[in-house]
């Protein structure tokens, strides 16, 4: 018990000192990586949020300047401003600007006149001086295209920055321009995205200027942030002031500005930090409990177990005399009897099983022999009888001699098995039987492998085949039949064929024919018995090693071939 103590502990120890060094090894590796892991997915979740801020966005400048373009042909407005009806041209642009929320303002302004119309109900009409009317106009002049203009809005009562759509009315001298506010574009699609307040949000356009902000920021550092906008890069990280931030920028396709939302990094070292305490303390506790019980149910286990799992390494290299040591009465000593008593189940069930199996063999093989036996006698005396009412008692001795060294072959008990060369000798001696019988109605041909002579094959394996061609393969319009048997010896398989040009069989037939051994069918006038009898047979000796193929195109040919592992004899 000392040993086997000191094997335990010493054990413990390897697992326990195993364990504590892949703990801070992962701590190591977790703190080299967790950071760099953590920032690159949280960059990936920013840059999601940014992207669908930006994207919509950009679709509130697509509507907005589609509305800008839906006003310069709108018909109606042409007609008020031809007509110099301003109340109402100011009521039409009041009705577009409700239908879209981000819109702030709709101007229509007339450089001929230097009159300006306002989607307003008050002081909706104003004549511009010439200084405010040309500033005005070479405002407007700045924007083309599907882009906005950012500007400050100097016909607005309030100074505020807006972004600007303009289109030349259709038909009039006039121009429409569309305000989308600055601070409404903000907290329509940016100010979701910022989080908390100590993250930065800021909007460049191509030319670097600040369209956009959630909170001022100096000059020196937006021109930092710039510049790190203009590389193009998905993850940001940069000082600012006295603060570190972390973050993603994405550009509207449309309007081609630059979002940028910048993190602080304060925020995201404490959740790490937190994370990775949490884990460790987890670790560590997990190991310390799992170490103390597995400790407790190995020095309890360990004995029984080890004696149990001996006598199974024993008995799985095949000695069933052996019985495990049963002690107490818990779960170990139950399996430790259970097992027992299935080590005798299993002998007796060997024992059995071999005596069965045995028999049973002995039986089908008798069983078969014992079939094949009549129908092969009564076929070959209706030969004889055959030949002689066709022939008187001419050759008779003969005959009878053909038949009595097959009679020999077929009770034959000694040996169940022949050569090649002895099985086509005794076929031959059946096709001649048959020919008396069936003059001038078939031929037979022989192409045989030299070294396939010497194989080793079952007893009266082709006699039925050769029977069914001999007696089904010529028909009325086709008298004479040609029948090759063939052998041959190819990958480590023996292959007889047995073909003839007669009429074929039909597919019914030929289904039937390919049925497994057990299943009990007509052949369709084909030798039912024969066939059968063989298939079966050459299951009982090779099993899956052995198949019967039959080919037909129920037409003109015939072929069976018997595929069997070579065996050649010495």
């Amino acid at each position: 018990m000392k040993i086997i103590w000191n094997m335990r502990f010493k054990m413990f120890l390897a697992a326990l000192v195993i364990n504590v060094l892949g703990i801070i090894f992962a701590m190591l590796l977790f703190y080299h990586y967790a950071t760099e892991h953590f920032y690159s997915e949280y960059a990936s979740s920013l840059y999601e949020r940014i992207f669908i801020g930006a994207k919509n966005a950009d679709l509130g400048f697509q509507r907005i300047y589609r509305m800008t373009l839906d006003i310069s042909f709108d018909m109606q407005i042409t007609e008020l401003i031809n007509k110099g009806d301003f109340t109402q041209l100011a009521t039409r642009l009041k009705e577009y600007r409700e239908k879209n929320s981000l819109s702030d303002d709709i101007y229509c302004y007339m450089p001929a006149k230097k009159i300006l119309v306002r989607s307003e109900e008050y002081n909706s009409v104003q004549k511009l001086d010439n200084e405010v009317a040309n500033t005005w106009h070479r405002i407007i002049e700045q924007q083309a295209g599907i882009r906005p203009l950012f500007i400050e809005n100097i016909l607005s009562p309030a100074t505020k920055k807006v972004f600007l759509y303009k289109a030349k009315v259709s038909g009039a001298e006039a121009f429409i321009t569309t305000q989308i506010s600055e601070r409404g574009l903000y907290y329509a699609y940016l100010d979701d995205i910022g989080m908390a307040d100590s993250n930065l949000i800021v909007m460049f356009d191509s030319a670097g200027n600040v369209v956009s902000q959630s909170r001022a920021i100096d000059k020196k550092n937006l021109n930092v942030l710039f510049s790190e906008v203009r590389q193009k890069n998905t993850e940001l990280s940069l000082t600012l002031g006295d603060e570190e931030f972390f973050g993603t920028c994405v550009e509207m396709p449309l309007s081609r500005c630059t979002v940028l939302l910048l993190v602080n990094k304060k925020k995201i070292y404490g959740k790490i930090i937190f994370m990775q305490i949490l884990s460790v303390l987890g670790v560590i506790f997990i190991l310390l409990l799992s170490t103390f019980f597995i400790y407790i149910l190995s020095a309890k286990l360990n004995e029984p177990v080890e004696n149990l799992a001996q006598i199974m390494q024993a008995v799985g290299h095949g000695n069933f005399s052996l019985r495990a040591k049963v002690e107490g009465n818990d779960e170990i000593g139950y399996l430790a009897d259970r097992f027992n008593h299935m080590l005798e189940h299993i002998e007796t069930l060997i024992d059995n099983l071999a005596n069965e199996k045995v028999l049973k063999r002995q039986a089908e093989l008798n069983a078969l022999q014992y079939q094949i036996r009549p129908h092969f006698i009564y076929n070959t005396l209706n030969s004889i009888r055959f030949a002689a009412m066709i022939q008187g008692a001419k050759n008779i001795g003969e005959l009878l001699a053909n038949f009595i060294e097959l009679l020999q072959v077929s009770t034959n008990r000694e040996g169940e098995f022949g050569t090649l060369a002895e099985e086509i000798s005794t076929l031959k001696k059946y096709i001649a039987l048959q020919e008396f019988r069936l003059m001038n109605s078939f031929a037979v041909d022989f192409n045989l492998a030299e070294e396939s002579l010497s194989c080793r094959v079952p007893r009266l394996i082709l006699q039925p085949f050769v029977e069914n061609s001999i007696l089904h393969a010529p028909s009325p319009e086709k008298t004479f039949c040609r029948i090759m048997i063939s052998s041959e010896l190819k990958g480590g398989e023996l292959i007889i064929s047995i073909e003839d040009d007669g009429k074929g069989i039909s597919p019914e037939v030929l289904k039937n024919l390919s049925a497994k051994p057990s299943d009990k069918k007509a052949h369709g006038g084909f030798s039912g018995i024969g066939v059968a009898n063989i298939k079966e047979r050459l299951r009982l000796y090779y099993g899956d090693a052995s198949k019967v193929i039959c080919e037909s195109d129920g037409k003109t040919f015939t072929k069976i071939s018997i595929v069997l592992p070579a065996e050649v004899t010495s």
